[in-house]
């Protein structure tokens, strides 16, 4: 009975210390303050990182360089700087006493490690015989898409609904945080056709800068139409020998790789309208059946601009070509188009004269 009476004399201050703790959680769940603190540090939490390249080209220069330095080859890192970006290309020096020139190598994709392996084992071995190397990437017709950095996952379950919370009771502003967060100006889109000539103008003084001026031209028909545009403006013809040009480049390699991007009559026309800048047209499978017609194609526009020195290189088909094979075919008429066409004794303070002269005994 005495336990019953203590019972009823506690239970009305049991009741008030209940309805007490139910009014404050009540009071904590309504308090938008507190929910925009617990928002905003968990917001902050999972902002996104800020990505560590600005483009795809200045990762592929980054990753191009550490690759090199790696394999302790970082001297043939050659860097160029034109008007609107800065790039990284490979140059290799001759490794014979006499020096003979240099061939100028360009390819789209940009990264020479995606390049074909023809092309690489050139650059590798061609200064075997006295010619100098470089490697110019060039931009792609068909750019690829940056790759997202992921953001990376809240460290728990409180965290998500935090940011859930967050995001239902105060949209505005962190909408507002995350457009201040990007609000950067977006780069103007440069046309390709002006990355590809500015690049070739800096590669050709590159190499006149180092002492090369005795320059052949190997480029894909991708590139081609732009990149030959600006150096056949430069082009004159000799004033000592009438089956010879003066001018940035002494011989042309065509190497047709880009099977998606045939050129077109009017592309062939300007081409191969300097008369007599020898002229090496290289295709690969020899028997594809659109090949032949393409090279049918090509001939005849050769033929129609009158092209005093115009041969078709048809690769046989053969095993792969590896990196460092030093007696494969493809590298010996490679360099026999080079001993032929435009070996001579290395220019100086780019007189071009001497070196139509010079071209002139070798014809």
């Amino acid at each position: 009975m005495f336990i019953l009476n203590r019972l009823f004399q506690y239970l009305p201050k049991l009741c008030v210390a209940s309805a007490l703790v139910f009014a404050n959680a009540e009071c904590l769940a309504q308090d938008p303050t507190a929910n925009a603190g617990t928002a905003s540090s968990a917001a902050s939490s999972v902002a996104a990182e800020k990505p560590i390249y600005t483009s795809n080209l200045e990762r592929d220069n980054a990753l191009l360089a550490k690759a090199f330095t790696a394999i302790a080859k970082a001297d043939e890192l050659q860097p160029l700087e034109t008007p609107d970006e800065k790039i990284i290309s490979l140059y290799k020096s001759g490794e014979t006493r006499k020096p003979k020139g240099a061939l100028l190598i360009m390819h789209a994709p940009e990264t020479p490690q995606l390049w074909p392996t023809n092309l690489e084992n050139l650059r590798r071995n061609l200064p075997l015989y006295g010619w100098a190397t470089m490697a110019l990437p060039l931009p792609s017709k068909y750019q690829e898409a940056a790759p997202e950095r992921e953001v990376a996952p809240t460290s728990s379950l409180a965290a998500e609904s935090a940011s859930s919370a967050a995001a239902s009771s105060a949209p505005v502003e962190v909408a507002a945080t995350a457009s201040s967060a990007s609000s950067e100006p977006p780069k103007p889109l440069i046309p390709r056709g002006k990355l590809i000539s500015e690049r070739v103008d800096a590669a050709v003084a590159q190499l006149n800068k180092i002492g090369q001026f005795n320059l052949v031209v190997m480029v894909d028909n991708s590139s081609a139409p732009d990149a030959l545009a600006g150096l056949y403006k430069k082009i004159n013809k000799s004033s000592t020998t009438s089956d010879t040009v003066d001018g940035p480049l002494q011989a042309l390699i065509l190497v047709n790789l880009q099977h998606q991007e045939p050129l077109t009559k009017e592309q062939l026309v300007a081409i191969f309208s300097v008369k007599d800048l020898p002229i090496m047209d290289v295709f690969f499978d020899p028997d594809n059946a659109a090949q032949v017609e393409l090279r049918r194609t090509h001939r005849a526009e050769a033929m129609r601009q009158n092209l005093t020195d115009y041969q078709q290189f048809i690769v046989p088909s053969q095993p792969p070509v590896a990196v460092n094979d030093t007696q494969n075919f493809w590298l010996a008429k490679i360099h026999g188009f080079l001993a032929r066409k435009a070996e001579g004794n290395e220019l100086t303070g780019g007189d071009k004269s001497m070196n139509s002269a010079n071209m002139s005994t070798l014809k």
